[in-house]
C-alpha cells in the first residue's frame, strides 16, 4: 500500500502545465553548447607583438609644435567650418606648409551638416613620395565648434602635423629625406562635426585605397591621460599590430601605457556600430586606422559648458615623438599586412571578433530551445494565441507609430538631419533642445497610445492561460528578434542577451516584487549600452538617449537597426504589462474581437464617403 502523503506538504507542479509551463531542464541542458564556444574564445586570446622602435630617434621639436599650436589658436579662435575664419585658417595651413617647401594639394565638397546646414569644405593634403607607392595617412582637422578658444581642439594636432611634416622637408641644399612608404599629410574640415573631411578623404582620395595605416592625430595637447580609440564606423577593427605598436611608441615616450575602451564599450561601438574619432571612417574602408588623444571621455561636453583646456607642451612633444616613432616603425617594416578583422582589445591580449560573435550566436540556443518547448506545449494546452498575437500586434502599432513621430521630429526640425555623420555632443539639438517640440512629440505619442490602449484595458484579471498565452507570444517574438540580429549584427546581441535569459523566467513567478525586479533586470543591456555610450561623448542618460535619437534620424544609425529596436520594444512592453500585472489579451479574449481604433476610423471614412457618392 502506498504510504499517505503528509498533510500540508504541497505538491510540485508537473511540468508543462500553467503553473509550471517553462522546461527548466531543457535550458540548463542546452546551455552545455557554450563550454566549446567558451573554450575555443579562450584559446583565441593571444599577445600580438609590437614592430620594432626605429633606431633613429625623433627629432620632434615640442616648443616649436607649441608655438604653431598657440599661433593657429590666437589668429582664428574660431574656425567652425563654412567660416572666414575657417577660409583663413586654410589658408594659413597651406601657406606655413608651403613655407617648408612642401606642395599641397586641395579637394573642395560641400556637406549638410547638423547646425551649419549646407556648407563648403576643404581637405588640404601633402604628399611624401616614397620608394613605394603604399602610403602611410596622418590625419588631423584644423576646424572647432567655435564654443571657445581650445587650443588643443584641435590646434594641437594640426601643429603636430606641421611639425612631422616638417621633418620631411628640404632643409636648403640637403635633399629631404626619402621614406620608404608614401607618407600623406591631411588637414581636414569639419572634424568637430562628424567627422566629413576624415569620410571624404577615406572613401574618395587614391592615396587612401593604397593605404598601409592611417593615424589621427586628435587632441595630442591636452594635459589628460593618453588614449587609444579604436572603434571604426562598421563592425571592424584596427590591426592587432597597429594598435600594439602605437601602444608601446606611447608608452615609451611618455612612460605610462595608453588607455584603450574597455570591452564592454567597445562591444558597444561594435554593435551599434559607432566612431566619435576620425578613424572611423578608415576602419570602416578596411583600411588600419586608430586616434591618438590625450582628450578624457566627456571632454567634448566640457567645451559648451564654457570649460576650457590650457596647451601643455609637454604631453604635445610627448605624443609628436610617439606619433613619429610609429610612422618610422611602420615605414621599416617588411611585408607588414594590416588587416582589419573584428577584435575585442583586453590590456595585454586580443581576442578574435568570429569566436566573439560565435559566443554571441550560441548563447540565444537555450533561450530558443525553451521557447520552442514552451509554444509547443501551450499549443497542445490550446492557450488563446490569437488574443496575445492581437496585443503584440497593438503594441507593435504603438512603436511603429514612436518611429514615425521620429521623423516627424526631423521633418519639423526638432531632431538634426544631415550627413550620415557621428553628431558633436555639443549639437544644439542636445546641449540646447526643443523642449516645446519634444512635448508635443510626447502628446501625439500618449494620444495614440490613449486609442489603441482601449481593447487592452484590464477589465477583470487575466486568466493564467490568457497570461500564459501572451507571455508565449512575445517571448516568441523576442526570440525572433533574436535570431535576426544574430544572423544580421551579432555584436548587438550584447544589448538583448540580458533580456533573453531574464524574461524568460518571468512565467514562473508568482509575486509581483518577483517579476518586477526580474523585468528591470532585462532592461540592463539596452539602458547600460545607452549609458556606456554617453559616457564615450560626455552625456547624461537622459542626453544620450537624445543622441541616439539624432544619430538615427541623421541616418548614421540605419533604419533596419532602429526597426530592430522598435521590435524589441514591442516584445519589452508586453512582457513588462505582464509583469506588473496589468496585462489583459485584446478585446478580453472575445471572439471575433470588436473593431478597433483604426479599423473603426476606417470604416467610419467608407461610410462618409458612401453617403457623400449617394448625395
Amino acid at each position: 500500500m502506498e504510504a499517505a502523503r503528509p498533510r500540508g506538504r504541497r505538491r510540485r507542479a508537473r511540468r508543462g502545465t500553467v503553473d509550471r509551463p517553462l522546461n527548466a531542464r531543457l535550458v540548463r541542458v542546452s546551455s552545455l553548447v557554450l563550454a566549446p564556444v567558451g573554450l575555443a574564445l579562450l584559446f583565441s586570446l593571444s599577445a600580438t607583438g609590437a614592430l620594432p622602435r626605429p633606431q633613429l630617434e625623433p627629432v620632434f621639436d615640442a616648443t616649436a609644435a607649441a608655438s604653431v599650436a598657440r599661433e593657429l589658436s590666437t589668429e582664428f579662435p574660431s574656425r567652425v567650418p563654412g567660416t572666414d575664419d575657417a577660409s583663413n585658417a586654410a589658408r594659413w595651413y597651406s601657406e606655413t606648409i608651403s613655407g617648408l617647401g612642401l606642395d599641397v594639394e586641395e579637394d573642395v565638397w560641400s556637406a549638410d551638416l547638423v547646425d551649419l546646414g549646407e556648407v563648403s569644405l576643404l581637405n588640404i593634403v601633402t604628399v611624401i613620395p616614397g620608394r613605394s607607392e603604399e602610403t602611410i595617412v596622418l590625419v588631423a582637422h584644423r576646424d572647432n565648434a567655435g564654443t571657445e578658444p581650445r587650443q588643443e581642439d584641435n590646434a594641437s594636432g594640426t601643429a603636430a602635423l606641421i611639425e612631422l611634416a616638417r621633418g620631411f622637408a628640404p632643409q636648403g641644399a640637403i635633399p629631404a629625406p626619402l621614406p620608404n612608404r608614401t607618407l600623406v599629410l591631411v588637414s581636414t574640415d569639419a572634424g568637430a562635426y562628424g567627422g566629413a573631411g576624415a569620410v571624404r578623404f577615406a572613401r574618395t582620395s587614391p592615396y587612401a585605397q593604397q593605404a598601409l595605416a592611417a593615424i589621427v592625430l586628435d587632441d595630442v595637447g591636452a594635459d589628460g591621460h593618453p588614449r587609444i580609440a579604436l572603434a571604426g564606423d562598421g563592425s571592424n577593427s584596427p590591426a592587432r599590430t597597429l594598435v600594439r605598436t602605437a601602444s608601446a611608441r606611447v608608452s615609451e615616450e611618455t612612460g605610462q601605457a595608453p588607455a584603450i575602451p574597455s570591452v564592454l564599450t567597445q562591444l558597444v561601438d561594435l554593435g551599434t556600430p559607432f566612431a566619435a574619432a576620425e578613424h572611423g571612417p578608415f576602419v570602416a574602408e578596411g583600411i588600419a586606422a586608430i586616434s591618438l588623444t590625450t582628450r578624457d571621455p566627456g571632454a567634448e561636453s566640457a567645451s559648451a559648458t564654457g570649460l576650457t583646456g590650457a596647451l601643455s607642451e609637454r604631453r604635445l612633444g610627448q605624443l609628436g615623438r610617439a606619433s613619429e616613432a610609429l610612422v618610422a616603425s611602420i615605414d621599416a617594416s617588411v611585408g607588414a599586412a594590416f588587416r582589419t578583422p573584428d577584435s575585442v582589445f583586453l590590456e595585454e591580449r586580443t581576442a578574435s571578433g568570429w569566436t566573439v560573435r560565435l559566443a554571441f550566436v550560441v548563447a540565444i540556443v537555450p533561450f530558443l530551445l525553451g521557447i520552442l518547448d514552451l509554444l509547443v506545449r501551450g499549443r497542445r494546452r490550446g492557450l488563446p494565441f490569437l488574443p496575445a498575437l492581437r496585443a503584440l500586434r497593438t503594441r507593435m502599432l504603438l512603436w511603429l507609430w514612436a518611429g514615425a513621430l521620429l521623423w516627424a521630429g526631423a521633418l519639423t526640425g526638432v531632431l538634426p538631419t544631415g550627413a550620415a555623420l557621428p553628431l558633436p555632443p555639443s549639437s544644439s539639438f542636445v546641449v540646447d533642445p526643443n523642449v516645446a517640440g519634444i512635448a508635443l512629440l510626447a502628446v501625439a505619442f500618449v494620444v495614440v497610445w490613449l486609442l489603441l490602449r482601449r481593447p487592452l484595458v484590464p477589465l477583470a484579471q487575466a486568466a493564467a492561460e490568457e497570461r500564459l498565452a501572451g507571455y508565449t507570444c512575445a517571448l516568441v517574438w523576442l526570440g525572433v528578434v533574436a535570431l535576426v540580429v544574430a544572423l544580421t549584427k551579432p555584436f548587438a546581441l550584447a544589448f538583448i542577451l540580458p533580456s533573453l535569459y531574464f524574461w524568460l523566467w518571468l512565467p514562473l513567478q508568482a509575486q509581483l516584487w518577483q517579476r518586477v525586479g526580474i523585468y528591470v533586470l532585462g532592461l540592463v543591456g539596452p539602458v547600460g549600452g545607452l549609458v556606456l555610450l554617453g559616457r564615450e561623448v560626455g552625456l547624461g542618460p537622459v542626453d544620450a538617449g537624445l543622441y541616439v535619437a539624432g544619430l538615427a534620424t541623421v541616418g548614421y544609425v540605419s533604419l533596419f537597426s532602429v526597426l530592430l529596436a522598435l521590435a524589441w520594444l514591442t516584445a519589452a512592453a508586453q512582457l513588462g504589462a505582464l509583469a506588473f500585472g496589468r496585462y489583459a489579451p485584446y478585446a478580453g479574449g472575445s471572439e471575433p474581437p470588436p473593431p478597433g481604433f483604426i479599423r473603426s476610423a476606417i470604416d467610419s471614412l467608407q461610410q462618409r464617403l458612401s453617403r457623400a457618392d449617394a448625395r
